[in-house]
């Protein structure tokens, strides 16, 4: 078989609820920050008559606009992202606004780690750590990760959220472990 011949190709599984739980903690963030900064700073301009009116007025609709784009902006990022695994090296590309494409040769790899939280058990999902010599101490530097924009590191990669992460772990590990040797 060919190096340029796909083994394993593998898209993100979104559910929506999953989205919106893990962006929470940014969704209360935004929805004081904005309330209290966009509404003082409207008052003290003289655009709203009335501070406090203002300030719920806008942490009311960052309240709802935060959970709304990081829901259609993971679920877009999402669709468009494929991992393609073949006999040397990881192919990756993802993104709707702004497109990623990174590859690593298994070569290179040196930790493969398997990831499933509590959520992703719920729907057998989990999540791929491919990581290099070059790796950060942090796998989530981006934090727009939260909202679901952005995997590419300064080196490794996430295979997130993908069914059946056990078998395709196996698989991985087999392809990565038979070129580092």
């Amino acid at each position: 078989m060919s190096p340029s011949e796909v083994k394993l190709s593998v898209k993100p599984m979104f559910i929506g609820w999953i989205t919106l739980l893990t962006q929470l903690p940014l969704q209360v963030f935004f929805t004081l920050w904005c309330g209290v900064f966009f509404g003082g700073v409207g008052a003290s301009i003289g655009i709203f008559p009335n501070a406090k009116d203002a300030s719920y007025a806008i942490g009311a609709i960052a309240f709802f606009a935060v959970p709304v784009v990081a829901y259609i902006g993971k679920k877009l990022n999402y669709s468009q992202t494929e991992y393609r695994f073949y006999s040397d090296r990881l192919e990756f590309d993802e993104g709707f606004l702004t497109i990623n494409k990174k590859v690593i040769k298994f070569r290179d790899v040196k930790e493969t780690t398997l990831r499933k939280g509590i959520l992703q058990r719920s729907y057998d999902l989990g999540s791929i750590y491919l990581a290099t010599l070059a790796t950060g101490s942090t796998r989530n530097s981006n934090p727009f990760v939260a909202l679901g924009f952005g995997n590419v590191s300064a080196s490794g990669v996430i295979v997130r959220d993908i069914s059946d992460p056990d078998e395709t772990f196996e698989t991985i590990r087999k392809l990565v472990d038979a070129k580092s040797d």
